[in-house]
């Protein structure tokens, strides 16, 4: 159990790294995926991912960050101690942001396409890019449906 736990932490690093941050802050969101309890203090999260304290302070405080909001802390009543597990709702905030993630980008990518339009930039590229905005206004379509089809199921399922 613990070799297939530590091919998920690494799996997840790796993954981390592809999005651009590094791939301890992968290990730790892995790492508190599969903690039971559902939680790890700073001493733990060293120990157990064999980093240095600077490591892992530099990197907790980057997914607890409002961009980012993957991992939060909180107290135990007569406990100095400060504990660590993944925020769902930060999760879910990040999801909730992709509509407006893809509205931005789909935007930026038009007012690119307009300016190649009006200096006469190769026309294929600019066929390319119309394409690809049309994706985008179709996914950015979709979402609220989506949302909307995923909140009826959560009720039906009781999810």
């Amino acid at each position: 159990m613990e070799e297939q736990k530590k091919i998920f932490i690494e799996k997840i690093g790796v993954k981390t790294e592809n999005h651009g941050h590094s791939p301890l802050a992968g290990r730790i969101i892995g790492t508190l995926l599969l903690a039971d309890p559902s939680y790890m203090t700073f001493e733990e999260l060293c120990d157990y991912l064999s980093a240095s304290k600077s490591s892992i302070s530099t990197n907790l405080k980057l997914l607890m960050s409002e961009s980012i909001a993957m991992v939060e802390y909180f107290t135990l009543p007569g406990d100095r101690k400060r504990y660590f597990r993944i925020s769902v709702q930060g999760w879910q905030s990040h999801l909730d942001k992709i509509p407006d993630e893809f509205e931005y980008g789909n935007q930026l990518l038009t007012d690119i396409i307009q300016y190649r339009i009006e200096n006469h930039l190769d026309e294929n590229f600019t066929k390319e890019l119309k394409e690809i905005v049309s994706f985008y206004r179709f996914i950015i379509a979709k979402l609220p449906l989506l949302k909307e089809e995923w909140e009826q199921l959560k009720l039906k399922n009781n999810i």
